[in-house]
Formats: C-alpha cells, sequence, structure tokens
C-alpha cells in the first residue's frame, strides 16, 4: 500500500494510537503549481490530521475540516470517511495570494490571532456535529489536539513529520494520533509525548529496511496493532459537475470556440483533473 493507517492499542489497551504514512498522496494534493513550502505545509499538516481522523470513523461515517486564519478568504480543507477517503484543498483566495505575501510568512502569521477551526461530523442516521474552537497555538497541529480536548472531551495528541528537500518538494509525510480511552490516566499521555520527541530523528528518516509498522513496535513496547487499512486521495469531482461552470461563461466565448473548433477545458482545483468540452458538446448547450 503506497498510503496507509495502523491502528494499534498500547499501555494495555488504555491507549489507542494510530500511524500513518500518506507520503504520495499528501505530494500529489500539494503540487499545484501555485503553492510553494508554506502552502504545502499548512496542507499538508491538515490533510495528515484529517487521514488520521479516518481511523476513529465507523460505518458511514464522514467529517469535513475547516482551518479559517485571521484573514478570512484564506482557508484550508479537508474531508475524509471511515473508508479512508480523503481530499484536501485551499480556498481560490489563498491559492491566488500575492506569492511577495506568502513568501514571508509563518504558519503562525498565516493564521494570525484569530484562527478558528470548525469540523463537522456526520454520524449518519440525519445527525451531524459541528464543533469550534479557536487555535491558540497557531501552527494546526497542537491546534487540533486542543480541539479535541475542548470540543469532544477527549485527551489526544497529533504529532505530524513532513520533510521537504532542497527544491521544497514533500518526500516524506508521517503522522501520529495518541487517544486516551476511558479511565486512562493523563501521566500516560504525557510519557507518550516524551517518547515522540524523543524519537525524532527516526520519524522524520526514510529507512529502506524499516517499515513504519517497524518503528511504531520500537516506540511502545506493549503495542498491539489491530488492523492496517489503505487510505487514499478521493476528490469525488466528475465531467458534469463542470457543465454549470460552462453555462456561467459569456455567450460570445462559447460561439467562439464552436466556430473555431476549440475545445474548453476545465481543471478540477481540488484535485487537479482535466476536462475537456469538445465543440460538438459546445453546441449543445449554445
Amino acid at each position: 500500500m503506497d498510503n496507509y493507517i495502523i491502528k494499534t492499542l498500547a499501555y494495555n489497551k488504555q491507549v489507542r494510537i494510530l500511524f500513518v504514512d500518506n507520503t504520495k498522496m499528501v505530494r500529489e494534493i500539494c503540487g499545484h503549481k501555485r503553492m510553494n513550502k508554506l502552502l504545502k505545509t499548512a496542507l499538508g499538516k491538515t490533510v495528515s490530521i484529517s487521514s488520521l481522523i479516518s481511523g476513529t470513523l465507523k460505518g458511514n461515517q464522514r467529517v469535513s475540516l475547516k482551518v479559517n486564519t485571521s484573514n478570512r478568504k484564506y482557508k484550508i480543507f479537508a474531508d475524509v470517511d471511515s473508508l479512508g477517503n480523503v481530499r484536501g484543498y485551499i480556498s481560490d483566495e489563498l491559492l491566488n495570494a500575492p506569492l511577495d505575501f506568502i513568501n514571508n510568512l509563518s504558519i503562525e502569521q498565516l493564521i494570525g490571532t484569530k484562527g478558528y477551526i470548525q469540523i463537522m461530523k456526520d454520524l449518519g442516521m440525519n445527525s451531524i456535529f459541528t464543533g469550534i474552537t479557536e487555535m491558540p497555538y497557531g501552527n494546526i497541529v497542537d491546534d487540533f489536539s486542543y480541539y479535541f480536548k475542548q470540543s469532544e472531551q477527549t485527551t489526544s495528541l497529533f504529532s505530524l513529520n513532513l520533510v521537504f528537500n532542497e527544491n521544497d518538494e514533500i518526500v516524506l509525510s508521517r503522522g501520529i494520533l495518541a487517544e486516551l480511552l476511558p479511565g486512562a490516566t493523563i501521566s500516560l499521555m504525557e510519557n507518550i509525548k516524551r517518547i515522540i520527541s524523543e524519537n525524532q530523528l527516526l520519524l522524520n528518516t526514510e529507512e529502506n529496511d524499516k517499515t513504519l509498522k517497524d518503528i511504531a513496535y520500537s516506540l511502545f513496547e506493549d503495542l498491539e496493532v489491530m488492523v492496517v487499512d489503505p487510505i487514499q486521495s478521493f476528490c469525488g469531482c466528475s465531467k458534469e459537475m463542470f457543465y454549470p461552470m460552462l453555462h456561467s461563461l459569456n455567450k460570445e466565448e462559447l460561439v467562439y470556440a464552436y466556430e473555431n473548433n476549440r475545445s474548453i477545458e476545465i481543471v478540477c482545483n481540488v484535485c487537479g483533473k482535466k476536462y475537456n468540452f469538445d465543440p460538438t458538446e459546445i453546441k449543445g448547450m449554445l
């Protein structure tokens, strides 16, 4: 599997720990040519967190995440379901923000002092839960740990490793989510946090002879692997979805394309897939 999540129990089954390796998926989702290192980092972190959350879902449950920065036009989105289908994207306003402005920002500066997280969880049977919390840390990762503590009363820890090469290309994306189960003491989470902190070099390095499962076993002695499931990028777009966008074009543009035997190409801003509408299809619209 190129992208996968490992679901485990540890500390005498008092803690649920999820491990994800989604390097290929994050690299694809963050592959837009206008994305610099900052935007790749922000989107990559959000996608990795949603990938981990997929391991907590059951049945037909799905979750939508939204990171709202202090600039209300600059948003980061991710969606995931219990089958491990993940998609992530950023708002057009953020994607097209002036590069000379974006290039000089840190994650904390992008989030700002008034950023907030919004999560909508579809539990099925017409049951939808929406939670909103502020982002006191401004780094996305710790802010989602804060969200689960405040909004869902669950002591959780997210830890992400996103590694770039000298060309600002993502070469490694891994994540860990630890959750205390009922009856577990808070000291267990402090121990987990210490173990993860002391092993950052191991988590940040890709070794050919060590899988993520090997690393997981080396971190926690009594780890019990429950299941290893694939996760994958899934947008859900289709050609039919973009017909309304064609209708929004000026009639003169459509006529010109048809009379000059030209196709019109529309690109999905979520997954980057291209859809071509040939002159015959344009004529049908006219």
